[in-house]
């Protein structure tokens, strides 16, 4: 069992730890006794998954940024079972912390910890709108009164700030050769272990980054909007997708412009 191999694997540092109790946090999440609000936050993460879309569809269009939006907003943030896949992170914990440069297993604790964070985030709003507020399809004006029904913009601060620095490690490795030559040689032998669902996610990802060459524009843009739309939510706004009006908004689309010019 994955969840056994987590807990008696001998590990060598705190990045390794780190990520050891972050799989076994997520594991216990993923295999929650109550999965009531599963079938509501399938829902909730197909309104924002589409929500997304529309506020960045300047990104999404541009040809250098669309591989790596459409790779946001299918295999990281889309209404889709991704059960294989975190079960076969678990599976190659052992030697991942056998081989795997300590930074780089730091970089993936980030990843499993923004992961769970914003399930565990979905799923209070996911409660707070259908069951407190009892809708039935979602609107601009539910959602955020939800948001700040939840009362955690502090965790929302913090899911941001982890998507940032995710993002500037990934575009790292991504101009590694000798990652981009290990990722190209254990295909084969990933998909004869039974782990080609993760492999492919992997491959996915590694290809959407290259093709930005450079993440460091789609961040500023992506985070100065969502951030612009936090606060316009905590500030009572309930049309912020609809009427992006903010000063931050503004400048992210005038950066957005300016350089798919140049």
């Amino acid at each position: 069992m994955s969840k056994e191999k987590l807990i008696h694997t001998k590990v060598k540092s705190d990045n390794a730890e780190r990520l050891r109790q972050l799989l076994l946090d997520y594991h216990n999440f993923r295999y929650r006794d109550d999965l009531s609000l599963d079938p509501y936050m399938a829902k909730l993460s197909q309104w924002q998954a589409d929500r997304l879309k529309v506020t960045h569809q300047d990104l999404y269009q541009a040809p250098r940024y669309h591989e790596g939006l459409t790779f946001l907003l299918k295999d990281l943030y889309a209404p889709k079972e991704f059960t294989q896949r975190d079960d076969d992170l678990e599976r190659i914990f052992p030697v991942a912390v056998k081989l795997l440069p300590d930074n780089l297993i730091y970089t993936i604790g980030l990843l499993v910890e923004l992961n769970l964070l914003t399930q565990q985030l979905d799923m209070a709003l996911a409660d707070v709108l259908f069951n407190q507020l009892k809708v039935s399809d979602i609107s601009e004006a539910s959602y955020c009164e939800a948001y700040r029904l939840c009362n955690n913009k502090s965790q929302r601060l913090h899911q941001t700030q982890l998507i940032a620095n995710i993002g500037n490690d990934l575009d790292v490795y991504v101009r590694s050769r000798l990652v981009r030559f290990t990722l190209k040689m254990t295909r084969s032998p990933a998909e004869m272990a039974g782990l080609g669902n993760l492999h492919s996610f992997l491959r996915r990802g590694f290809s959407a980054f290259q093709e930005m060459n450079g993440v460091d524009e789609l961040l500023t843009v992506i985070i100065s909007r969502e951030s612009a739309i936090l606060e316009s939510i905590y500030n009572n706004e309930n049309t912020p997708f609809s009427n992006p009006t903010s000063e931050a908004v503004h400048q992210a689309s005038t950066l957005v412009n300016s350089r798919q010019a140049s």
